[in-house]
């Protein structure tokens, strides 16, 4: 694997986007005392904090977690057209 450095982030960034799908789909259950949701919670807070400081207070957490979706993908895109910019084959 010689493109590690884009496969590694890659990874993140997917793993990022479906555990806030996870966070997105428990969250109307109520279910804050159990560990998987207390975890989703904590490992997915960062990212909602860096989207927070960017969209209005009006905003509701729902709609928050719907719009730190969309910014993972489009952190990926951009990701990946910047790999494709240097003329790496990913193959």
């Amino acid at each position: 694997m010689t493109n590690w450095s884009y496969h590694l982030s890659d990874v993140l960034l997917t793993a990022l986007t479906y555990l806030m799908m996870l966070r997105l789909l428990l969250s109307p259950f109520r279910l804050s005392h159990t560990a998987v949701v207390r975890a989703v919670s904590a490992i997915t807070a960062p990212v909602l904090a860096l989207v927070g400081a960017i969209t209005p207070r009006m905003v509701p957490p729902p709609l928050l977690l719907l719009g730190a979706l969309v910014w993972l993908y489009a952190v990926r895109v951009v990701l990946r057209a910047g790999v494709a910019a240097t003329g790496v084959r990913l193959g």
